[in-house]
């Protein structure tokens, strides 16, 4: 019985032992599943620690795309911009949807035998219309033809090699073919671009990674190409360096490199008509602390100046009143309920331009004034706002003279808002000028050096709304006409080109149609747009098209900046942070004509160098400097050729020497 016993307690023992060897088992398999909950929990229930700076940063990260909830958020208008953000994804995504949907249609067609030029009016069985709605009507769905293009990476065919879209090579630089500067760094909307593939690939990838118990992250962008063709969108091709995860049975972690060919489709073209005259949007607080001297009117509180026949609702009673007459009218003397407010190209510009000297440009300006303003009566306004030049004197009063004679010629109203010998600054001129419009006159920021036509007043006046949307420009800077038309900085020493002329001997003319005046004046002042003649100013921001209230309403120019150069930055940078949209384009009717810019050693250091800066950039291109620095190789190297001249001298001292030796022998 002992023997038993012991058996026993022993068999008891090993059973005791294997039940706890289970339960260990089972609880550790729960605190391993507890774990993974654990950080599934954290991956989709977000907090970020940062306190009040969490998410002011870009959203374009993993974590927010793969949460449910995102913690802290503690301003209003962070909330709203991820309200935006993830909307927009959302968009994004039916956008894919209908893309994947019009090729399915498109491959259908196809298999139909159906011709792509008949497909939008192809008809179902039972008489239904494949595409009901056609182009121009709501409802329309787009182009299948562009939009149900195969994703291929030969969708694309140039009917000529000059059409051919070539790729740019991506490794730490970006190498391009078709740039001036064929090896440059990349710039910040392709770097944002690639991060956001790469990053919805990583996504794809990952999507089933929870199935097949392995995850692969992203390391680096190794090398690639990408190229951006217009009718279809993107494309890219990208060898990446990638680190694999198994963390289901044999855990392993190993370096992989896939090579990924994608394509980012150009969706159709949507138009949104944005109303003209609405009410302000709010503004925020900080761009509102700006603003000095400007009330503002609390619509949330009911005026206290609110008078009797207002509390009686007399306006109502008498709009209804005048409806009722309005619709017992003939049709002939009846109103129109479709008439807009504004008038869009009757909309009067104010031409706002800071002076000071420089005479000839200004008769210059005043001469493209009259052609294109004056004399075909355009509702155009200037007002110039006159400095006085201690180095030009005389030209304070010939400017006046000027006006005067176009003023009487005309009889148009041209204001000079004299300033005397006041130190100049532009963005106090510009303030000046715009005391003397209303605030709901639409203005133009315009310099003496600016050259337009009527294109130009078309397009201020369509991109300019108010409340909504101000106009910065992106013109067109001359270079220097003496190196444009310059041999040494367009041909190797010794080389002969065929001029145009010559080459046109062999080409038949064609009859032209006789324009007008119009179109006359346009081609006047209009120049030729290439990269040996100038260059899009893209950092450029003094030309500006907007509303005085909205102007007003951003707080204006800082007036504490003197001389040359920063107070349209720092205006530019405001209305970013405002709620109006800033509209960016480049605009090949306006040009600036070049001159020569001096740089005052006295400017602020910022001033200056932006000063210097440009003062190099409207003097040439890159290719009239290449050709000049190749015919004069003593600026590249100048102590060589010091040494050359000098090695040559001695030689040719050596051989009238000899010379000499000879002719006395």
């Amino acid at each position: 019985m002992r023997a038993s016993a012991s058996e026993l307690i022993l068999n008891s023992h090993e059973d005791s032992t294997v039940m706890q060897s289970s339960r260990t088992k089972q609880y550790c398999y729960w605190m391993n599943a507890q774990r993974v909950a654990t950080t599934e929990m954290q991956t989709i229930l977000h907090h970020n620690g940062s306190g009040s700076a969490a998410y002011t940063s870009t959203l374009k990260r993993r974590e927010v795309h793969r949460a449910i909830t995102l913690h802290p958020v503690k301003d209003h208008r962070q909330m709203y911009r991820l309200h935006t953000y993830f909307k927009n994804l959302r968009i994004q995504e039916l956008k894919e949807r209908s893309l994947d949907l019009h090729r399915d249609i498109a491959a259908s067609v196809q298999e139909l035998g159906v011709d792509v030029d008949k497909v939008e009016d192809y008809v179902l069985p039972g008489g239904e219309p494949l595409f009901p709605h056609k182009m121009g009507e709501d409802g329309y769905l787009g182009n299948n033809r562009i939009l149900g293009a195969p994703i291929n990476m030969n969708r694309y065919k140039a009917d000529d090699v000059e059409d051919i879209v070539h790729f740019d090579f991506i490794s730490k630089s970006i190498y391009s073919i078709s740039h001036s500067n064929p090896k440059r760094r990349i710039e910040s909307p392709l770097k944002e671009a690639l991060d956001d593939v790469i990053r919805e690939v990583m996504e794809i990838i990952n999507a089933p990674s929870r199935q097949r118990g392995r995850v692969i992250d992203f390391n680096e962008l190794l090398y690639g190409y990408t190229r951006l063709q217009p009718l279809h969108g993107a494309d890219h091709a990208l060898d990446l360096l990638l680190k694999y995860r198994r963390y289901r049975g044999r855990k392993m972690t190993a370096a992989v490199r896939r090579h990924a060919y994608l394509q980012q489709s150009f969706t159709g073209t949507e138009i949104r008509e944005l109303p003209i005259g609405e009410p302000p949007p709010p503004e925020e607080p900080a761009i509102l602390e700006q603003v000095e001297g400007v009330e503002y009117e609390d619509f949330d509180e009911p005026s206290q100046q609110q008078g009797f026949l207002e509390r009686l609702d007399v306006r109502g009673a008498l709009e209804s009143g005048l409806m009722r007459i309005h619709s017992n009218l003939p049709k002939v003397l009846q109103w129109s309920d479709n008439r807009l407010e504004y008038p869009l190209y009757d909309r009067c510009i104010h031409f706002i331009m800071p002076l000071s000297g420089r005479q000839e440009t200004f008769g210059r300006f005043m001469k493209n004034y009259e052609d294109i303003v004056l004399k075909s009566d355009q509702a155009v306004s200037l007002i110039i706002v006159l400095y006085l030049d201690s180095k030009n004197p005389s030209d304070y009063v010939n400017a006046q003279t000027l006006v005067e004679y176009y003023t009487d010629r005309y009889r148009k109203d041209i204001k000079i808002i004299q300033m005397g010998s006041t130190t100049f600054s532009r963005g106090a001129a510009l303030t000046e000028g715009l005391k003397v419009c209303q605030d709901d006159d639409l203005i133009f920021f315009i310099d003496v050096d600016m050259m337009f036509n009527h294109l130009s007043l078309r397009r201020i006046r369509i991109n300019t709304i108010k409340y909504t949307q101000v106009y910065f420009p992106i013109v067109f800077s001359e270079f220097n006409p003496d190196v444009v038309n310059g041999e040494d900085y367009n041909k190797f020493k010794d080389e002969i080109l065929i001029a145009d002329d010559d080459i046109g001997k062999f080409v038949e003319e064609e009859e032209e149609t006789p324009k007008t005046e119009r179109e006359l004046a346009d081609l006047k002042y209009s120049t030729e747009i290439n990269d040996d003649n100038g260059y899009f100013r893209q950092y450029g921001f003094g030309i500006l098209g907007l509303y005085k209230c909205d102007f007003m309403r951003v707080g204006g120019f800082d007036l504490n900046i003197k001389g040359w150069g920063m107070e349209d930055v720092q205006l530019f940078e405001t209305l970013i942070k405002s709620n109006l949209t800033v509209y960016r384009t480049a605009d090949d009717s306006l040009v600036h004509k070049f001159h020569s810019v001096d740089c005052d050693k006295n400017l602020e250091k910022s001033q200056f160098l932006m000063c210097l800066g440009t003062k190099a950039s409207t003097y040439a291109s890159d290719k009239h400097m290449a050709y000049y620095m190749l015919n004069h190789q003593e600026v590249l190297w100048p102590q060589e050729q010091q040494d050359n001249e000098q090695d040559k001298t001695n030689a040719e001292d050596v051989d009238k020497k000899e010379i000499k030796e000879k002719g006395a022998s």
